[in-house]
């Protein structure tokens, strides 16, 4: 026998030491892992609790949920392609199938403000739920939000009537338009893949809203 036996500390720091010549074992709790959201802009998994395991891939059930918090921005940037509908009728073709919803939508009194709060409080305040779920409709939130800073700069200052400030004034509506609906395709698009949709910044603001 050995004078001394070598023992050595746990790498893992679980608190027990252990022979030199025995591995260190660790059972491993889903509960117990930290997930880090930033490490991926495409998936996020999340523990499914009815199967007790992770699960990576959004179900079909979700990812149809998911997309259809982006209707709200969509029917409301629709007022910033006014000019561009006007100069090229194949623009107004695009949105043409959604007409009669969205002039319900905006026929409505307060419509935006009650789809804003029915959203918040039904979806992302809702924990049945699943995160994929809850991220794109604050993500879709938020984009209409931002939306809405033009037109408070309207209230304060007139847009210009003619000249090239006029000219400036139609081209940067046009440009919401065209860069909202992008985003708007884009996270559609990506949330009926059952991946996470992550448009810059707006993403990040998403991630904290439902920590």
């Amino acid at each position: 026998t050995s004078i001394m036996q070598a023992l050595t500390y746990c790498p893992l720091r679980c608190g027990a030491h252990i022979s030199a010549n025995t591995p260190c074992k660790i059972a491993f709790h889903p509960a117990h892992v930290k997930i880090d959201r930033r490490s991926s802009i495409v998936v996020h998994a999340r523990y499914s609790a009815s199967g007790g395991s992770w699960n990576a891939t959004p179900g079909v059930v979700d990812r149809v949920v998911a997309a259809l918090p982006y209707i709200l921005p969509y029917f409301d940037a629709v007022a910033y392609g006014r000019y561009l509908f006007h100069i090229y009728p194949a623009a107004r073709a695009a949105i043409q199938p959604f007409l009669p919803a969205m002039s319900l939508y905006h026929s409505l009194p307060f419509g935006s403000f009650i789809a804003f709060f029915g959203l918040y409080i039904g979806v992302v305040n809702n924990a049945r739920f699943s995160r994929f779920v809850r991220f794109n409709a604050v993500q879709a939130i938020l984009l209409d939000i931002l939306l809405a800073l033009p037109r408070l700069l309207e209230t304060v200052m007139s847009p210009p009537t003619s000249g090239w400030g006029a000219q400036l004034y139609i081209q940067s509506q046009s440009f919401i338009w065209v860069f909202t609906t992008m985003l708007i395709v884009y996270s559609i698009v990506n949330s009926f893949l059952g991946q996470w949709a992550r448009i810059p910044f707006i993403a990040e603001a998403a991630d904290q809203q439902i920590r």
